[in-house]
């Protein structure tokens, strides 16, 4: 065994953070189980998935080492000669705290793999077993199927682990892999009409400005996606100008389905966006009631419904085909959630219940629900109408860091003001079943760039703004 204290600025951290080599161990995983997902800069400073590296369809090793690390590049050389033999793809993970020492690595020993760069193993070390308390297990492989399975683990480095590392790639690559469909749905919670990052926890994150360039570094790596959002992408009381730069900024992110909150419904100029029809909302139990007369009804700020007594038809529901998985998108505003509106608004609502949104059946592979609800409502629907397959929550603006389970669905939901974007990759089998899924909300960090369209929309309000 070796151990080494991890050296930053030519200070010792010792008894703070060491990293060591330990003879193989095959703690954490077991031969069959997903690679975990993840997303790590390259010493270049371009961002790899391993969703990126498998779409090659190729056997991948993911190899952990240390610069300090002798097995660990003896490791790295036989891998040289061994990976082409199989076609195998290599990526290496770097754990040094100091990318400097990497980059010199990589140049002296002429490393021909990509190398990520994990400091401290703090980005992708976890996920992949590299702990040992207060230690980091170097040099750590992993072969990887195509189809994205775990299929080997090495700890440590000897002539016996090469052979084996020679002996599960050829399996590897001899074999027919069926690759799972994959789509990744990303989502979002009440925005309320954030475009600039608003503080949480004395941090400014998030706003439309931030969620835009996350979605352009993200949904390339996707070729099958959805975006969705829960409802109230308006703020309460929103003015015309206020609410005009936000739907601009939803149709900017390219919505594939958005649910009408109850703020959204209580703008005055809602049916006029509706009928403009740039952007897809779905209001599949909401509808406006007519008089006694059967006259529109009188909206919020003096507007009639425009001849419409209830929401058009083609508000229903929304299906999506990806990845040859048919989609079927619902959404549910609870009436609950009007609570505080005046009667004169409330009276004019039509609701149905979800019992009457469902009485078609499922009809798809697979079932997404936008529930615009109060808290806890979600758990309770699942559990009764056992159809849905994915809730997306909203309106109570709650992260869920992981999603609940209830009934046969999973329940997501990305808290509010736009802090965070929700991320859940799907993976179905050949019988269009779900199998498994990767869930991630992903903070929106000032270390996303703004997107320009956004700054130009926010510039643009504020002149207007001053000009009045």
């Amino acid at each position: 065994m070796v151990i080494r204290p991890l050296q930053a600025g030519g200070l010792i951290l010792a008894g703070l953070f060491l990293l060591v080599c330990l003879p193989c161990r095959a703690g954490g995983f077991n031969p069959g189980d997903r690679a975990p997902e993840f997303e790590a800069a390259d010493l270049n400073g371009k961002t790899v998935s391993l969703a990126e590296i498998l779409r090659d369809n190729k056997p991948v090793v993911l190899s952990f080492f240390g610069t300090w690390c002798d097995s660990c590049l003896e490791e790295i050389t036989d891998l040289a000669e061994i990976a082409p033999k199989y076609n195998a793809a290599v990526y290496l993970v770097g754990v040094d705290a100091n990318k400097n020492k990497l980059v010199r690595f990589a140049v002296k020993h002429k490393i021909p793999f990509p190398i990520l760069w994990d400091p401290k193993a703090k980005i992708i070390g976890g996920k992949y077993d590299l702990f040992r308390g207060a230690f980091i297990v170097v040099p750590k492989a992993f072969i990887i199927s195509p189809a994205g399975t775990i299929e080997y683990v090495s700890e440590s480095y000897s002539e016996k682990i090469k052979a084996a590392l020679k002996d599960k790639l050829a399996g590897v690559s001899a074999k027919k892999w069926n690759k799972p469909s994959e789509i990744a749905v990303f989502f979002t919670g009440p925005a309320n009409g954030c475009l600039e990052p608003s503080y949480s926890h004395k941090q400014a994150s998030g706003g439309f400005v931030k969620l835009i360039s996350f979605l352009k570094q993200q949904i390339p790596k996707y070729p099958g996606h959805i975006l969705l959002d829960s409802g109230d992408f308006l703020p309460y009381a929103v003015s015309a100008s206020q609410a005009g730069t936000a739907l601009k900024a939803m149709e900017l992110a390219g919505y594939d389905a958005i649910a009408v909150g109850d703020q959204d419904l209580y703008f005055s100029g809602f049916m006029d966006a509706l009928k403009v029809g740039k952007l897809p909302f779905i209001a599949s139990n909401l509808g406006w009631k007519a008089d006694k007369s059967g006259s529109p009804p009188i909206l919020p700020g003096g507007r009639s419904a425009s001849g419409v007594a209830a929401l058009p038809a083609g508000m229903a529901d929304k299906t999506i085909v990806a990845g040859g998985i048919k989609f079927r998108i619902l959404s549910f505003t609870s009436p609950e959630t009007f609570s505080l509106y005046p009667e004169a608004f409330t009276g004019k609502i039509e609701f149905k219940s979800l019992k009457e949104v469902l009485k078609g059946g499922k009809n798809a592979d697979f079932l997404i629900l936008l529930s615009h609800a109060v808290a806890g409502e979600n758990k309770k629907m699942a559990e009764e109408f056992k159809e849905f397959d994915l809730i997306i929550g909203g309106h109570s603006q709650e992260l869920l860091n992981k999603p609940l389970k209830a009934g046969n669905a999973l329940i997501v939901q990305s808290g509010g003001n736009l802090q965070y974007a929700g991320k859940i990759v799907l993976r179905f089998d050949g019988n269009k079943k779900l199998s498994d899924y990767a869930y991630e909300p992903a903070p929106l960090t000032n270390e996303i760039p703004n997107d320009p369209q956004i700054e130009s929309l926010i510039k643009a309000r504020k002149t207007a703004a001053k000009q009045k």
